[in-house]
């Protein structure tokens, strides 16, 4: 089968360049020839396409793209948020306060049993810093007094997270930040 595709590949190949010099030297006006070239171009790649199926052992296959990898079973777990911040303003709520005030800090969901809270202006001022130890129940809700200062507007709250290492040195690690305005 091979073989016979190839002679007819070939035959169809050498009709194809004579039909193509007929269409040339005429300048393309003939309408014959350049319904010929067409019908030999067709059956040349017929052929063409006969021959490579003939050349595949078994079911051809396409080689121009990529197999698709075989589906693969995905299990996501849900990241479960932890150590989430709210602030408010002891007794009257909100995010103002002035010196003397009372922040109730919480913590949803700790994870660590040491917290320290910065509060700061800019970014690197920094105003107070208080730690705290989470206590046996679990409950991570912590009172901070803000100290008195001269300074008025914009600042913010961090809380950070204390590890122990076995040697006993801490390392802390940033989880949240929020905003506060200090008046008068």
């Amino acid at each position: 089968m091979k073989i016979k595709l190839t002679l007819v590949y070939i035959a169809v190949g050498i009709a194809f360049l004579a039909v193509s010099l007929w269409v040339f030297l005429s300048g393309g006006k003939s309408a014959r020839a350049v319904a010929a070239k067409f019908r030999l171009g067709g059956i040349l790649l017929t052929t063409w396409s006969m021959l490579s199926a003939a050349s595949c052992t078994g079911v051809p296959q396409v080689t121009c793209y990529e197999p698709l990898p075989p589906p693969e079973v995905m299990c996501y777990d849900v990241v479960m948020e932890s150590d989430i911040l709210s602030v408010v303003v002891k007794d009257y709520g909100g995010n103002k306060l002035k010196p003397g005030d009372v922040l109730l800090l919480n913590i949803e969901k700790p994870t660590y049993g040491k917290y320290v809270f910065r509060i700061g202006v800019g970014g690197t001022t920094l105003l107070q810093t208080e730690s705290f130890t989470v206590p046996e129940s679990g409950e991570a809700g912590f009172e901070l007094t803000l100290a008195p200062t001269e300074y008025r507007g914009e600042a913010w709250v961090q809380a950070s997270g204390v590890t122990v290492a076995e040697d006993g040195t801490e390392s802390e690690r940033p989880l949240d930040i929020t905003g506060l305005i200090v008046i008068i």
